[in-house]
């Protein structure tokens, strides 16, 4: 791979828009992916993004096209086996990172889902997160959220 694009994360929004053929985002979504998984920009998953994306894409009050769990967790493996998909995952730290994040972010509730994202991607040397979320994520200074 050569580029000059640092590493990015894929939100769990990125991968579900990726699959859901019916949403707005469809094209952009898969495109972004489709480019990381041949290797042409750097791109990565953790174990939180593809959890979360098998929540929603089997849930029918989340998508237009929900999918089996079967073939949801097969579409989970795919992201394991990419080969040009850096897999990344929280460090031992990871609850003493959160507790950082947290004492400088006013976090509560689920958002502290998002702390932890950002502590995996801090612990991982990642800075960029490509998300539709990017409101959830203006606020850490620690990553460049990115709407692809």
């Amino acid at each position: 791979m050569t580029t000059s694009e640092p590493l990015g994360l894929l939100d769990s929004n990125v991968l579900v828009y990726a699959d859901q053929e019916l949403s707005p985002f469809h094209v952009r979504a898969r495109t972004l992916r489709d480019r990381g998984a041949r290797g042409e920009i750097p791109v990565c998953v953790c174990p939180q993004v593809l959890l979360e994306f098998f929540a929603v894409v089997t849930n029918p009050k989340r998508v237009t096209q929900p999918l089996p769990p079967e073939e949801a967790m097969e579409e989970v493996r795919k992201y394991l086996r990419a080969k040009n998909i850096l897999k990344i995952y929280p460090g031992e730290d990871i609850v003493e990172r959160i507790a950082e994040l947290s004492r400088r972010h006013s976090v509560s509730g689920p958002r502290i889902f998002d702390l932890k994202l950002v502590a995996t991607m801090i612990s991982n040397g990642v800075r960029r997160l490509y998300t539709y979320n990017e409101e959830h994520f203006k606020n850490f200074e620690e990553i460049d959220a990115v709407v692809p």
